[in-house]
């Protein structure tokens, strides 16, 4: 009878492992499945290969890349100072004369560039957003297709 006792006191109460070794096959299925099969030597390469004199007669006819220019906004005290097209101006609160100076700026240097010029608006980090966005209005009521941000200095 003792025996008895001392085999049903003995029985095994850890934890189940078949859960865990599921989870751990389902992992490792995930990461076979989602690994590149490719080896690294054949993935494609955006570099041209040397070129030969039929490249070569090619690429002349191939138009330049689009234009960039850069509008920087900066703040100096209380006053937002944008610099554009070699010209700096300050910029004053909505309403004010000087911010419609920036925008017959952006015109008049909209009428000798083509379409494909890319604006890069580029603030420093205490500009305020809306003065960004003021910035931003002015380019596109210039009639400018490309206007893009960059980061923050």
């Amino acid at each position: 009878m003792r025996n008895r006792l001392d085999r049903q006191l003995r029985t095994h109460t850890g934890p189940n492992m078949t859960p865990m070794v599921d989870i751990v096959m389902c992992i490792l299925i995930f990461f076979m499945i989602a690994s590149s099969l490719v080896p690294e030597f054949l993935l494609a390469s955006p570099l041209l290969a040397a070129p030969t004199t039929t490249d070569v007669r090619q690429r002349v006819n191939v138009p330049p890349p689009p234009a960039r220019a850069e509008i920087e906004i900066k703040k100096d005290g209380q006053d937002i100072w944008v610099a554009a097209f070699g010209n700096v101006m300050k910029m004053d609160r909505p309403g004010a004369g000087a911010n419609e100076a920036i925008l017959a700026l952006f015109e008049s240097k909209k009428a000798g560039l083509s379409d494909d010029v890319q604006i890069i608006i580029r603030p420093q980090r205490l500009v305020r957003y809306q003065d960004v966005v003021t910035i931003y209005d002015f380019c596109i009521k210039a009639r400018f297709r490309q206007v893009t941000f960059a980061p923050a200095r």
